[in-house]
């Protein structure tokens, strides 16, 4: 029984570390790809005459 609580705690740490990682990298990833609100890049016209 000590083995199978013994694994069952480190799979539980495994799990909670890539949730905390997948979190981080979602939270960053939205966070750098986020603009204001009504904040528009100006165009930018491939033609100038």
């Amino acid at each position: 029984m000590n083995s199978f609580a013994s694994t069952l705690y480190r799979d539980l740490t495994c799990a909670a570390g890539a949730a905390l990682i997948t979190l981080v990298l979602s939270l960053s990833f939205v966070q750098s790809t986020s603009a204001a609100p009504f904040h528009v890049a100006p165009a930018v016209q491939a033609h100038s005459a």
